[in-house]
């Protein structure tokens, strides 16, 4: 691959930075806090719940593993990675929305729309 730097519009680069930084956060809060991470969740009491075998598990893996992608992406400052991390990121939270709207959680599934929203204009704008 080439490095593309010039065909990554420059808002992108911080939206993506502004996510990592999240996401990172939402992944250290979840290992070391989960209860305040996760206070409002009603299944918290579940038991199991908080393991990292369970939900939280695959919550934080999900979140390591965005960052990291993002990071990588970011630092290489290569187009077409951008792109592979915005359309795992259209994905993620596209799904986020769909499964907020059945929990019948509408403040994420929001957030998780306009993301994804935002994702699919960036992807539309990234010249790989």
């Amino acid at each position: 691959m080439t490095n593309n730097s010039t065909t990554i519009p420059k808002w992108i680069k911080i939206y993506l930075w502004i996510t990592f930084v999240i996401t990172l956060g939402a992944s250290l809060a979840g290992y070391f806090k989960p209860d305040a991470l996760l206070g409002t969740w009603e299944a918290i009491s579940t038991g199991g719940a908080l393991s990292l075998a369970g939900p939280l598990g695959l919550f934080l893996s999900r979140n390591v593993a965005t960052a990291i992608v993002t990071i990588f992406a970011l630092v290489k400052n290569n187009a077409a990675m951008i792109k592979i991390v915005l359309l795992l990121r259209i994905v993620s939270d596209g799904l986020d929305l769909v499964n907020n709207i059945v929990a019948d959680n509408m403040q994420v599934a929001i957030m998780g729309g306009v993301m994804c929203l935002i994702e699919i204009f960036a992807f539309t704008k990234v010249k790989a």
